[in-house]
């Protein structure tokens, strides 16, 4: 009586028929490109001027770009680096009420009457950014990313400008009379203009910032990020911890090679 062994069934993988795009993550490739986009700028401390004027919760539109590059790692770990122009401008204004001497028209008399002026500074600053980061995508399309902010500031300007905030002025015996700055056609005269004293050229500061990932075809990406960069020095030594913080709204693409 003959015997027939039978070898137990065994399943067989072939590593042709895997999926290659699972290891596409381990796959090291450099990406660069270019970002652009608007910044919205906010005042920290307080601005103090010529005339020892002092400005708070200044605020202004800038606008940032530059070039970067990115180096994928074999996870979901990607380190780049950015150098760009930023302008970080702002400006602040008050408005204050001062006692002035002035003749009535019809009677002569002079009296002492409050005149209301507007205070605008505005801090023009312009920064030659470096931006080392790490970058983490999640479901290869979010992205979170952190890294440090380092400056240098290229042109400053402050200008002080006080206006009029009224062409008349009424007396307290009922008259009512034009008012006007000497060799002024708007009621505006400048207090100051010139390079900001006591500046601190070097910045550092820390960037936080989440985008998209959208592949448009094989080679290129664009990605819509939003980056908040909160400062960590002083931009001078006039006044009281005056820096500026920026809210920073980019489109970057960017193309493998």
């Amino acid at each position: 009586m003959c015997c027939l062994l039978h070898a137990p069934l065994q399943a067989q993988t072939n590593v042709l028929d895997s999926d290659p795009l699972r290891a596409r993550k381990l796959i090291v490739y450099d990406e660069i490109g270019a970002y652009i986009g608007p910044t919205f700028n906010g005042q920290g401390g307080t601005i103090v001027t010529d005339c020892n004027c002092e400005f708070t919760g200044g605020a202004s539109t800038g606008f940032a770009g530059g070039f970067m590059f990115e180096r994928l790692t074999r996870s979901r770990m990607v380190w780049g680096i950015m150098l760009g122009y930023e302008d970080k401008s702002v400006e602040g204004r008050f408005t204050e009420i001062e006692g002035v001497v002035q003749r009535a028209p019809s009677s002569g008399a002079e009296y002492t009457v409050p005149i209301t002026f507007k205070n605008s500074a505005t801090a023009s600053i312009g920064y030659i950014t470096l931006m080392p980061y790490l970058k983490y995508n999640f479901f290869d399309l979010l992205f979170v990313r952190g890294g440090a902010a380092l400056s240098y500031i290229v042109t400053s300007n402050m200008t002080h400008v006080k206006t009029l905030a009224s062409d008349s002025v009424n007396f307290p015996n009922g008259e009512t009379a034009s008012v006007s700055v000497p060799n002024s056609e708007n009621g505006s005269v400048v207090l100051q203009d010139g390079p900001i004293d006591g500046l601190n050229p070097f910045q550092a500061g820390i960037s936080l910032a989440s985008g998209l990932d959208i592949q448009v075809n094989k080679w290129l990406f664009l990605s819509p990020v939003a980056q908040y960069v909160i400062p960590l020095t002083k931009v001078s030594s006039s006044g009281d911890g005056f820096s500026v913080r920026s809210f920073q709204i980019f489109l970057e693409g960017r193309l493998i090679f």
